[in-house]
């Protein structure tokens, strides 16, 4: 694995904010279509600052947002990848950060647990592919090319603009013009003041319990983790 070892370190075109945003409203379609779809329930989720996403094919993404909504690193497990024979290891894993200021190092150690994998009697970490910020910059031992090829594409709707997002989230979850407009709607609010919280009404919410009653309070729980309340609740 010397070539871990000699890669340069590039600068990736990713708009910090811009993917927040995205981020937001991934979660806002997510929380929308949960009562109806519970399955779907792992595929995006908030703690606090660290915002994870998985995909239909298994491989997910962990990004690290600042207060501040500003992007500080991510971490990617693409399942797909062709360096799967290459990366259940603990040194694969720090490779992706090697350059980076020591906070990054030791924050990605401690998120590398969320990627856990068995390999024979041990549980290491599968970690295709990394970046992190630096100097308003976003950094990675990878070019933007080979960091999409090997997990940033995990977050591609994301990354989409809003219209072009709201048109992939329609199709692939089926939902209907209500649904899409409460998702806009507090999509909007959540990003406009992001340190406040935002409510779905009431009227809002009997709209996703229509589809599936007894999954509101899970959908209830998963709105919580990005600032969005139920009114009269």
């Amino acid at each position: 694995m010397s070539h871990l070892e000699d890669r340069a370190v590039n600068r990736l075109a990713i708009d910090s904010r811009a993917l927040w945003e995205g981020c937001i409203l991934a979660s806002c379609v997510h929380g929308v279509m949960l009562a109806e779809y519970p399955f779907i329930v792992n595929e995006n989720a908030w703690f606090g600052e660290l915002y994870i996403v998985r995909n239909d094919e298994g491989s997910k993404a962990a990004l690290v947002f600042s207060e501040d909504m500003e992007l500080l690193m991510g971490m990617f497990d693409d399942r797909n990848s062709l360096r799967s024979g290459l990366v259940l290891s603990d040194r694969y894993a720090k490779s992706h950060y090697k350059e980076a200021p020591g906070f990054i190092r030791d924050a990605a150690e401690a998120l590398s647990i969320l990627f856990k994998d068995t390999a024979g009697q041990k549980q290491l970490p599968f970690v295709t592919t990394g970046f992190w910020e630096e100097e308003d910059q976003i950094l990675s031992r990878d070019s933007y090319e080979d960091w999409f090829e090997h997990g940033g594409h995990i977050l591609a709707p994301q990354m989409m603009p809003f219209e072009k997002a709201m048109a992939y989230y329609e199709g692939k979850r089926s939902m209907d013009a209500r649904r899409m407009e409460i998702a806009e709607r507090i999509y909007r609010e959540r990003i406009k003041s992001p340190k406040e919280s935002v409510a779905l009404k009431k009227e809002e919410i009997a709209v996703l319990e229509a589809t599936g009653p007894y999954n509101i309070e899970t959908c209830r729980d998963v709105f919580g983790q990005f600032g969005v309340v139920f009114e009269g609740k």
